[in-house]
């Protein structure tokens, strides 16, 4: 009985967090890139990291256990960067943006966050979202242009 409620608990933890920033796979891939500047070198290492299972289980680990303590802290243990949270396409739509294919938002500290935008034309932008109280601001480079009332 009791290590079916710990599985149960283990198994909660592990599924809540599948989509997050991989930072350990992504430092592997970096460290990859960066260890070697002729290409063939780099394959080679990418094969026998995989044939190692090196990948495989820096994925699993990515997968099973840091993006679930990403998405519970708000901010990956590899990284430190928090994840990109999809918005409702009516809350964009409610800031004036038309044609917009994808918009996520990033937590900076407790009051920033960033608002990312990628239109049906190809175009991006970054926006600045500052909250204060219940209250926040979206700006473009300085300027302020929708402000709006946090949802309880």
């Amino acid at each position: 009985m009791i290590k079916k409620l710990v599985l149960s608990v283990l198994a909660s933890f592990t599924l809540v967090g599948c989509m997050g920033q991989n930072g350990l796979s992504g430092k592997l891939v970096k460290w990859n890139l960066e260890v070697t500047e002729d290409r063939w070198n780099r394959e080679w290492i990418f094969l026998g990291l995989w044939i190692c299972l090196v990948y495989p289980i820096c994925g699993l680990l990515d997968i099973l256990i840091l993006n679930s303590i990403e998405f519970w802290t708000g901010e990956n243990p590899i990284n430190g960067k928090s994840p990109l949270v999809d918005i409702p396409m009516e809350q964009v739509k409610k800031m004036g943006f038309n044609g917009v294919d994808k918009a996520q938002i990033q937590r900076l500290n407790a009051n920033n966050a960033e608002l990312h935008i990628e239109f049906e034309s190809g175009d991006k932008a970054t926006f600045d979202v500052i909250r204060t109280d219940m209250d926040y601001t979206v700006s473009y480079r300085g300027v302020e242009f929708y402000s709006g009332k946090i949802a309880e």
